[in-house]
């Protein structure tokens, strides 16, 4: 058993996941450290976690990343992630008012465009609704946030998404990962400011960056902020398999949302940011122990 409430190491463990968590001062359960939620329809199964990062929870703070998702309509699935800025002050306020928005729009189906474009008018509604919300000091709210929506038929699904920042979207086919997005760290991207909502001053809708993907059956959505992403990028003989054998659980009903949560508190020497995991697979069937 580890020492302190971190889930399993993957690579070389980090010492400060050894520490016992210390109270924080406050505590709700709106800004709860550990998250988790799921659940299954006839088109989709969605599982979702999210824990504060060893250095918010031995600074006594809760976590700043946020998730959402909606059923947009029949077959259709819209998955929102974020990650509020830090430094900004109220990050954590900002990434849950983007991932609401965001999914809100999606809901609401209030854009006759599909696709990347619906996605996309869906992070311009989230980067409006922070600065409304935020006024004159709206960029205490920063925060990055990427969205996806599936369409499904026949336990395939057509992906379309959008983002702003760095957190990021994968595909997992059984144990290999396909990243959505460039890697912010590639040479071509290295130095350049990570853009957040709202818009910065002399930035704008166009930082927006789009993709789009069909997943075969069996393949899963995985939407992840920069905690869990750049650990998966850095550690492929570790992080990335151990999180692809956890994730492939879950379509035979043999992994629950606390299961996920514990595997996304992973220790890992240096890895200390906040986690989010948001996974769906197309299924087109009923649960696992329900009648088909």
């Amino acid at each position: 058993m580890n020492r302190g409430w971190a889930g399993p190491a993957w690579g070389e463990p980090s010492t400060a996941s050894e520490s016992p968590v210390p109270l924080r001062t406050t505590a709700s359960a709106g800004d709860a450290c550990y998250r988790a939620d799921g659940g299954w329809s006839p088109e989709f199964v969605v599982m979702a976690a999210s824990v504060a990062g060893v250095a918010h929870r031995l600074a006594g703070r809760g976590g700043e990343d946020a998730y959402a998702w909606a059923q947009a309509g029949p077959g259709r699935l819209a998955v929102a992630v974020a990650d509020g800025v830090s430094t900004a002050g109220r990050g954590g306020e900002g990434a849950d008012v983007a991932v609401r928005a965001a999914c809100a729009y999606l809901l609401a189906g209030e854009s006759d465009n599909g696709g990347e474009k619906e996605c996309e008018a869906a992070v311009r509604a989230a980067g409006e609704e922070v600065a409304r919300l935020g006024g004159l000091v709206a960029a205490e709210l920063s925060t990055t946030l990427v969205v996806a929506l599936l369409s499904a038929s026949a336990g395939r699904a057509e992906v379309s998404l959008a983002r702003v920042g760095d957190s990021s979207a994968f595909v997992l086919d059984g144990t290999q990962w396909r990243e959505l997005f460039p890697d912010p760290d590639d040479e071509d991207f290295r130095g350049l400011p990570v853009e957040v909502l709202p818009w910065r001053e002399g930035a704008g809708p166009g930082v927006i960056e789009v993709s789009s993907v069909a997943m075969a059956a069996g393949s899963a959505l995985v939407l992840l902020t920069d905690g869990v992403a750049d650990p998966l990028r850095e550690g492929p003989a570790t992080v990335a398999p151990a999180l692809a054998e956890v994730l492939q659980l879950v379509p035979t009903g043999d992994l629950s949302p606390l299961d996920l949560a514990n595997a996304a508190d992973f220790s890992r020497r240096g890895c200390l940011d906040d986690r989010t995991i948001v996974a769906a697979w197309p299924v087109g069937g009923a649960p696992p122990g329900q009648p088909q």
